[in-house]
């Protein structure tokens, strides 16, 4: 029964937001069509002419307005009867209100390195290090591969291998990839990263194609000895086209990337299992994230609650950082309650699932205005860097951020964000040159998995991205759009146009070439 309570409370919501979308549409019909300012003209006959046809046109959407507006009262009535009816205010869940601790961004990267990762480094540099060839995969170039499931610290362990390391090398990269990736961003981010000085002001970068990136790749690493991640693979298509431009050389360099996916990490070369942290290294990094630097200092701490809630992390630093922000400020009492409101089932869930768990449960803690400003983040690609002051005033124009007495909207967006990084729910990205200062964030992927499917479940927000998933979008009920597409041959116009209550429209690693048309077409 409680499922079936909560599967209509989700259907009534539904029905609330598609009624104030059509509340917004009429809104904004009234401030376009009847409030909107008087032509500029200085023939008078003319303009007395356009003033007519205004008049008219304004009395005629004043009629269509008032009569949607007769419609919109209808279905908020019948919304407002369904309420009553099936007593969906006595089973909707009451908003809890968290106790951000300023200390958690702070602990983020330290925690996450001095928790469980010393053995696994010393593991993978020491693979690094040895001596012989990959097997089939021999070609004078160490390559590993770190294989394991979303959310058990990758790329926290990867990062830190190459910190570690990369002063000994002549040069070395960092590169996301992600799914759907952009080869032209990937090989001129590699390149860059190799050469910051040379790259990041050579203007001949922008108007090179694949294959000639590929080149300037191969003849850059020639004779030197060079250590490069790429970070996140997910297709072994996409290691082929990036393993084209890392040329194979007897200098000792050194390949590192990761991967969820066993068949990619086979493909590059040895592989590294990355293994969940054990029950203490578990403890040790929920509690330090609970109580900070307090947390050695404890003498008594609730064993038996923080079992089974690490026992349903399973392990996943993901998950333990996240259910620490659910537990920070909250006395140990309420712990219990906590663990039985994730509500877990009785069977025990794969790595992914529980994380996914413990994450949605964590985004339902957040206030409405921040579960808003979050799901906004579901349009970007897979390991994009947000900066921090254009994705604030896109909240702004969108309406996100309310105004209050005495402090600014940016200032307001900017609390937001930052509330956001302290909730871990986006990672903080600092500039390189200027330690502290926040230039951008970063969406885990298990968090963008998790801000994409609610995207779609609230209808907030659709992706246009040439897929097989993208048939199922409604065009006419498509509000926010963002279109990630990037291939030549794809030629989304004709769908854009045809979403007639379209809001938003972002693009993301498009041709502003190819965008021009459509714009066009529209009138804008």
């Amino acid at each position: 029964m409680p499922d079936q309570l909560d599967e209509q409370v989700r259907a009534w919501a539904c029905e609330v937001r598609m009624v104030s979308y059509d509340m917004e549409d009429i809104l904004d019909t009234f401030l376009v069509r009847v409030e909107g300012q008087e032509p500029a003209t200085t023939d008078r006959f003319k303009g007395l002419i356009k003033k007519m046809s205004k008049l008219f046109n304004r009395t005629k959407a004043r009629h269509n307005i008032a009569s949607a507006i007769k419609d919109i009262k209808k279905q908020l009535q019948e919304v407002a009867d369904r309420r009553g009816r099936y007593m969906l205010g006595d089973i909707m869940a009451k908003p809890t209100v968290a106790i951000v601790d300023p200390r958690l961004s702070a602990l983020y990267n330290d925690v996450t390195k001095l928790v469980g990762i010393t053995k696994a480094c010393d593991e993978l540099i020491s693979m690094l290090s040895s001596q012989g060839g990959d097997g089939p995969h021999t070609d004078k170039v160490k390559k590993i591969s770190i294989l394991g499931p979303g959310g058990l610290g990758k790329t926290t362990l990867v990062k830190t291998v190459y910190e570690n390391l990369k002063m000994d090398f002549c040069c070395g990269a960092f590169v996301p990839v992600g799914r759907n990736p952009d080869f032209k961003k990937v090989f001129k981010d590699i390149l860059i990263d190799l050469d910051k000085q040379h790259y990041t002001t050579c203007f001949n970068m922008m108007i090179l194609d694949e294959r000639q990136l590929i080149g300037e790749l191969r003849g850059f690493l020639k004779n030197k000895r060079y250590f490069i991640v790429i970070d996140d693979i997910w297709e072994t298509q996409s290691w082929e086209t990036i393993k084209l431009a890392l040329v194979g050389n007897n200098c000792g360099s050194k390949i590192v990337t990761t991967t969820r996916k066993f068949k990619v990490a086979t493909e590059v070369g040895q592989v590294y299992n990355i293994q969940p942290l054990s029950d203490d290294e578990s403890r040790k990094l929920l509690y330090t994230r609970i109580f900070g630097a307090e947390a050695d200092k404890l003498e008594y701490l609730p064993d038996k609650v923080s079992d089974k809630i690490l026992k349903r992390c399973g392990g996943v630093p993901l998950a333990i950082i996240t259910m620490a922000n659910l537990l920070v400020g909250k006395p140990v009492e309420e712990w219990p309650e906590v663990h039985i409101s994730i509500g877990f089932s009785n069977k025990d869930n794969h790595h992914y699932e529980s994380t996914m768990r413990i994450l949605s449960f964590s985004y339902y803690d957040l206030p409405s205005h921040l579960k808003t400003c979050l799901l906004y983040l579901s349009m970007f690609p897979d390991d994009s860097i947000i900066s921090k002051d254009p994705l604030i005033w896109k909240w702004i124009a969108e309406g996100f951020v309310h105004k209050e007495k005495g402090i600014g909207l940016y200032e307001l967006g900017e609390g937001h964000f930052n509330e956001l990084i302290n909730r871990s729910m986006i990672q903080a990205v600092e500039y390189e040159d200027e330690e502290g200062i926040v230039q951008g964030s970063r969406v885990h992927d298990m968090v963008l998995d998790l801000i994409r499917s609610l995207s779609h479940e609230e209808n907030f927000l659709s992706i246009l991205d040439g897929l097989d998933c993208e048939e199922t979008l409604s065009q006419s009920s498509v509000r926010r759009l963002a279109h990630q597409n990037r291939t030549v041959d794809h030629n989304p116009h004709s769908r854009i146009m045809s979403m007639t209550h379209l809001r938003s429209f972002v693009t993301c690693y498009c041709s502003i070439e190819k965008m021009i048309p459509l714009f066009t077409r529209a009138g804008y």
